[in-house]
């Protein structure tokens, strides 16, 4: 609870900062850290059969891993949600996403949670792009062993995460990106507040120089670059069934309002749900960072039912190895 207190806290400041001044470095460092303040608390994937810290790239940096939870076999089903945390591009940890991802354990979807190098002034959001590309990959290849159903994975992921995830399932069926999976094909995709826009991210009236710099790379001012790296560039191009969900009070609600435009504009299918709330906890990512809200327990049993209409003819799970 405290965590979150300083979430909100944070997000306040933070669009207050918008509304006053440039937001500085500082400010926004405050912000990232105080989302992963605390431990992550005990949860239902705590006592799933896993396995944690699988290396994804030989050889590679520690961060360059994922985690397989299983559900339990008297409720499995078959389909498998790849879960890509936020963090603002330069924070934010998969464990984080445990409470997050026991919602779909306990209604038998497998989950996976990707960790990947972070944007640290040397690597930047490509190189972020390039590890979850190499993660998906990975799970592809080695679903058999692994006892993955690789024909009914789905993607997620929040905030800087739905950004990910939204692109590399572009990627997936659109060989035009410049970072994309070379065999990982999703079977949907769900988005929670997700950046969509990314060249909108680099705004000079809201941001300063420095906190750009810092969150995004050097390469900031680089418009073609940060437009190579958008979902909203390659959407014209998408079919894979996509669910977005963002709220009142979600302080990047605007990215996801550009998707819905986008994808209405282009006759695209999206299922999208807009929570209507003035509670305060009721924010950014809301469903990840505390599923047990009732506004939290609609998106995430949404996310289910999308999962569930778009995982037709499955392989029967009882057939999968593990």
């Amino acid at each position: 609870m405290r965590r979150l207190v300083a979430i909100i806290a944070a997000c306040s400041l933070l669009l207050t900062g918008c509304s006053i001044a440039k937001v500085s470095k500082p400010l926004l460092r405050l912000f990232v850290g105080v989302s992963q303040m605390g431990t992550t608390p005990p949860s239902y994937a705590d006592e799933c059969e896993k396995l944690i810290g699988i290396p994804y790239v030989h050889g590679g940096d520690e961060r360059q891993v994922l985690d397989v939870y299983y559900a339990s076999d008297s409720l499995r089903r078959g389909p498998v949600l790849i879960d890509i945390h936020g963090g603002f591009y330069v924070g934010g940890k998969r464990e984080s996403n445990r409470p997050f991802a026991s919602e779909f354990l306990k209604e038998g979807f497998d989950v996976v949670l990707v960790e990947y190098r972070l944007n640290d002034g040397v690597r930047d959001v490509g190189d972020e792009l390039s590890d979850c590309a190499a993660a998906l990959d990975f799970l592809y290849d080695h679903a058999e062993e692994l006892g993955l159903n690789k024909d009914r994975m789905f993607l997620t992921g929040d905030s800087a995460g739905g950004h990910f995830a939204l692109y590399l399932a572009e990627g997936a069926f659109n060989e035009a990106l410049p970072v994309r999976p070379q065999r990982f094909k999703p079977a949907g995709v769900l988005l929670n507040c997700p950046v969509y826009d990314f060249v909108s991210c680099a705004n000079t009236r809201v941001f300063a120089d420095p906190t750009l710099a810092w969150f995004i790379g050097p390469r900031f001012k680089d418009k073609e670059w940060m437009a190579s790296l958008s979902p909203r560039t390659y959407i014209d191009g998408f079919s894979c069934p996509l669910f977005v969900s963002t709220c009142k009070l979600d302080f990047v609600r605007i990215q996801a309002e550009y998707l819905k435009a986008d994808c209405d504009s282009l006759g695209l299918s999206l299922e999208y749900l807009d929570i209507d709330s003035d509670k305060r906890k009721v924010g950014h990512v809301h469903n990840v960072t505390d599923p047990t809200l009732p506004e939290s327990r609609l998106v995430n049993e949404s996310m289910i039912r999308f999962m569930t209409e778009n995982s037709t003819g499955i392989a029967n799970p009882g057939t999968l190895p593990r």
